[in-house]
């Protein structure tokens, strides 16, 4: 019977072999987009199982089925998932299409780790290089975000070519210290400072943050960015700790693909206008006789007899052409080992303003390189020469420099050009003659920057069910600033006060941050339930060393500080380190539910006590409804519903935690003292807590897709300034005195509304609003310093219970002859939203535009209390005009309505056809576009000045919606030739 037994067994066996063998089988062959470029790194998985590959540089793959039939899962980052059926071993090339919402994108999680969008718990916004700059032309990154993310509401502190702009991510997050996002630039934390170059030494303004600089984001190239992810807060940004408080912007810029190499060049023109003059007053004989006297008049009429018109200075100051440029080559190419990415630009735009304008040139190289199966690396190089002539605007106290000064005081009947041997008249009604220094000053900044990533992967062990993997990274960046401020002897406001200016800085940065990770992932329960673990270490090092030199009384014609007499150096160092741990659990089962919990630790050398470690926890939970197992509804592709938690922090200001020592003559020797600042040993980082909900809809296989996210994010232990009574010695200390909260709703809509040959529509809208209040406060209430100019003319004013950025102004409410400070609006807007289209007609034309719409929020118009008093504003002919100067002059009377409706960007391509392409140029072009585009077509405002993004303050602190005298921003219209070979 055994023997029987064996027999049997071993026919059933033979029996069976050769359909096991039949059963097994190959599947191969090339994934490519729609465009037949091959796809590297696709992932082709065999569904529900853990058995997968990923393609190579040129797109091949190859997989073997254990058995058929089987499902084959193709995707990649910015396509959208394919599955096929297979029945046997066969060769199975896959085109993949892009992606329209986005679901199948990757969106980092952590500091090593990523997560397809379907999966995402948080609100985390992403920007594509088309979405970026396929439009139009773009100066700068930040500028380049407007209308695009909800959530982020951007300021323009300046007009000037090559930027100034306040990036705020879900409201304010500090009132004294950082309100801007960390910014990091393929793993490299990236320095977006803004640089003091002492021109308010000349000017007479009040602080460096009133000096019209451009911050430093300007020196990357827009168009070398590949994608931009942007953590609006605490819960998506928990994992950066107390340099996240802010919220974190993620660039990554362009790679290497693999194949033949390709070659790229585009060429920009075009030029820059004024977007939206003012005019000037329509003076008669009799309005300026009533406004001045008889003596004016008498000139008024003998300029108009003698020329036939009048001086319209704002257009000879601000009316120039400015001429723009952009030149771009790239080369991408590689193999199944090295991948690469170089390439160039520059740009050049002149301003508005004669003499002014901006120039960049960029040079980078991108390199991926396999060393073997387990290592590879990642290098990221980018040099940057930037070069700003930013001349005289912006607030100042008599300093004759400022044109939106002079300009308030400079009466049209007044001729300033110089006469026949170049000398310039002095203006009789100010200190200073525009024409003169438009001529003459100078306002200047130069930039040599180096920004070096590097990341090492080493792979220590791969099974089928877990992949460990140790990523090394740094990064290293260095700037080297020059600024020069330089007013003439001859200058007006220069003779008989400082005799000539001139101001020259040498400003260096130097950043390096440094991680190591360990990153596990794990496949449990037959593949259904994914594991992602990681754990490492991070640190940060930043230090700073800038340097003021000031001269006055200038040897005649000379323009250097060497030959001035009053001579005078400030220099500032600081140097600060960070180092923290952190670690991160993420679970994800059958993509049906995704959970995550982290905790970090930092220490930072600006806190109280160095040494000490702060936490900063984070849990996030999705449920993808869509997805389990009982959904059966076809017209909802995806219904997901999704909450988080997370806390960040923000350090105290660089020297806040000791006192400082100034020097002092004592006893005819110098010596040192204690000045009237106290600081806080015990100072602790403010502390950002956020409890974010949502849930995102998909309609249609995702042809609709619908974001909606409810935010609440309360600051804790904000670090402010208080008085201290005199017997302590000191007359203010720095130390941790109140709360803030901020709630806002964000939503965004995306739709193919027509897909087909001819004619394909994509829309995208997103809304977005944020409320904020002082929840608590351990001093009086107070006028911000460095948000407005005192309780008279209006101020930014803190005060528990009401809005952060409210203005407040000193009024007589109850008629008793006894003021008080009021609050009189709120800078922060009702809502803003961003409506974008992309139109493709007949293959081969693209048209696209963004509006862009701010609802409510309030400037204070300082511009017009300036005009008001030189008599020029242009509506004082008007009875409404002449009411308002019966007014008292104080904020309310210039406090004006800020919302809008721009046509922000708006172009048209069109793409020759690949039949004409051959036909001209032979296989040596492959693809030509050429365009025509515009960014702030038009304005729609009830605000009476150039434009309603203001902020005499700069970048820094709450720097928004107070308007003096500004740098007008500009339209500007492009043409574009693209080509690649």
């Amino acid at each position: 019977m055994k023997k029987a037994l064996c027999k049997n067994a071993m026919a059933f066996v033979l029996f069976l072999l050769p359909l096991t063998m039949m059963a097994q089988g190959t599947i191969q062959g090339v994934v490519s987009d729609e465009t037949d470029v091959p796809v590297p790194g696709a992932s082709v998985v065999v569904k529900g199982t853990t058995n997968g590959t990923i393609s190579d540089f040129d797109g091949n793959y190859s997989i073997t089925v254990d058995s058929f039939p089987a499902t084959l899962v193709f995707s990649s980052l910015g396509y959208s998932t394919k599955e096929v059926n297979v029945t046997g071993a066969a060769t199975l090339n896959m085109t993949l299409e892009e992606a329209v919402t986005g679901l199948d994108e990757v969106v980092v999680t952590g500091l090593a780790s990523s997560v397809k969008r379907e999966n995402l718990a948080n609100a985390v916004a992403t920007v594509s290089a088309e979405e970026l700059v396929g439009t139009t032309g773009q100066t700068t990154v930040d500028g380049a975000l407007y209308g695009k993310v909800p959530g982020l509401n951007i300021t323009s502190s300046s007009g000037a070519p090559g930027g100034g702009f306040a990036l705020r991510l879900r409201g304010i997050s500090s009132i004294n210290g950082n309100n801007q996002p960390l910014i990091i630039v393929d793993g490299v934390y990236y320095n977006n400072v803004e640089i003091p170059s002492g021109l308010r030494f000349a000017s007479g303004a009040n602080r460096g943050n009133e000096e019209n600089s451009g911050n430093r984001l300007a020196d990357l190239d827009p168009n070398d960015i590949q994608n931009i992810e942007i953590l609006k807060g605490s819960s998506a940004a928990a994992i950066y700790g107390q340099r996240g408080g802010a919220g974190v912007i993620l660039i990554t810029t362009k790679r290497g693909q693999a194949g033949k190499t390709k070659i790229s060049f585009s060429q920009d023109v075009g030029s820059n206008t004024i977007a939206n003059p003012l005019g000037m007053r329509p003076w008669t004989a009799d309005s300026v006789e009533s406004t001045f006297n008889a003596a004016e008049r008498a000139k008024y009429e003998a300029t108009i007899a003698e020329r036939g018109s009048l001086y319209d200075y704002e257009d000879i100051i601000y009316g120039e052409t400015g001429f723009i440029t952009d030149t771009r080559l790239n080369a991408t190419g590689g193999n199944e080992k090295t991948r690469f990415y170089v390439g160039g630009g520059f740009r050049d735009e002149e301003g508005i303003i004669k003499n002014t304008g901006f120039d960049r040139l960029t040079l980078r190289a991108n390199i991926e390189h396999k060393i073997s199966d387990v290592f590879d690396f990642t290098s990221s190089t980018n040099f940057t020469r930037s070069n700003s002539s930013r001349s005289f605007t912006g607030n100042e106290n008599e300093g004759g420099l400022s044109y939106g000064y002079t300009l308030a005081f400079t009466r049209p009947w007044n001729n300033q050009f110089p006469d026949a041997n170049g000398n310039y008249p002095n203006n009789p009604n100010y200190s200073g003659n525009p024409i003169f220094v438009r001529d003459n000053a100078l306002n200047e900044d130069s930039n040599n920057r180096v920004v070096q990533g590097l990341t090492l992967n080493t792979k220590i062990l791969t099974t089928e069910k877990n992949r460990v993997k140790l990523v090394l990274s740094g990064g290293l960046d260095y700037l080297a600033n020059e600024t020069y401020v330089y007013v003439p002897e001859t200058h007006q406001a220069q003779i008989g006060n400082q005799g000539g200016f001139i101001a020259q800085g040498k400003n260096n940065f130097t950043q390096f941050n440094g991680q190591a990770i360990m990153l596990w992932n794990h496949d449990a329960m037959d593949g259904d339930l994914g594991l992602t673990t990681q754990a490492g270490i991070t640190y940060l090092s930043q230090e700073s060393n800038l340097v003021n030199s000031r001269g006055a009384l200038l040897a005649a014609g000379q323009t250097n500080v060497d030959n001035s007499v009053n001579q005078e150096i400030d220099q500032f160092l600081s140097s600060e380190e960070d180092f923290g741990y952190f670690g991160q659990l993420e679970a994800n089962y059958k993509d049906q539910f995704i959970a995550t919990v982290g905790y970090r630790l930092d220490k930072s050398s600006r806190n109280g006590d160095p040494n000490k470690f702060y936490g900063f926890p984070k849990a996030s939970l999705a449920v993808n409804v869509a997805n389990l197992d009982f959904w059966n509804v076809e017209a909802i592709s995806q219904l997901k519903f999704r909450t988080a938690y997370g806390e960040t922090g923000s350090p105290a200001n660089f020297g806040a935690t000791f006192t400082s020592l100034g020097a002092s003559n004592i006893g005819g020797a110098i010596g040192q003292s204690v000045l009237g600042s106290k600081g806080d040993p015990d100072v602790e980082p403010e502390t950002s807590a956020e409890f974010e909900i949502g849930f995102d809809l998909g309609l249609f296989d995702n042809k609709v897709a619908f974001e909606a996210t409810y935010y609440n994010k309360a600051v804790n232990d904000l670090i402010l300034t208080r008085a201290l009574p005199a017997s302590s010695g000191f007359t203010s200390e720095t130390t941790n005195l109140g709360d803030l909260v901020n709630k806002g709703v964000e939503l965004a809509l995306r739709a193919d509304v027509v897909d087909n040959e001819n004619f394909r529509w994509n829309t995208g809208l997103n809304w977005f609003r944020n409320r904020s209040e002082i929840t608590r406060l351990e001093v009086p209430a107070f006028p911000q310093p460095g948000a407005g100019f005192g309780l008279g003319l209006g101020t930014i004013f803190i005060q528990e219970g009401k809005p952060v950025n409210q203005f407040a102004t000193n009024l007589d409410l109850d008629g008793d002859g006894v003021t008080e400070p009021t609050q009189i609006g709120v800078a922060e807007p009702d809502y803003q939203m961003g409506w974008n289209n992309n139109i493709t007609l007949f293959k081969q034309f693209d048209v696209s535009f963004i509006f862009q719409m701010k609802v409510g929020g309030d400037n204070l118009n300082l511009s017009k209390f300036l005009t008001d008093l030189g008599g020029v504003t242009p509506d004082l002919e008007t009875a409404d005009g002449q009411a308002r100067l019966s007014i008292p002059a104080n904020g309310q009377r210039f406090l004006e309505p800020a919302g809008y409706l721009r046509l922000r960007e708006a172009a048209i391509y069109y793409r020759l056809p690949s039949a004409t392409i051959a036909t001209i140029f032979g296989d040596t072009v492959e693809a030509v576009k050429l365009g025509f585009s515009g960014r702030n077509l038009f304005l729609v405002t009830d605000y009476t000045s150039y434009d309603p993004e203001v902020s005499v303050n700069g970048s820094s602190g709450l720097s928004t919606g107070i308007e003096v005298t500004p740098f007008p921003s500009s339209r500007q219209v492009y043409f574009h030739l693209n080509v690649n070979f």
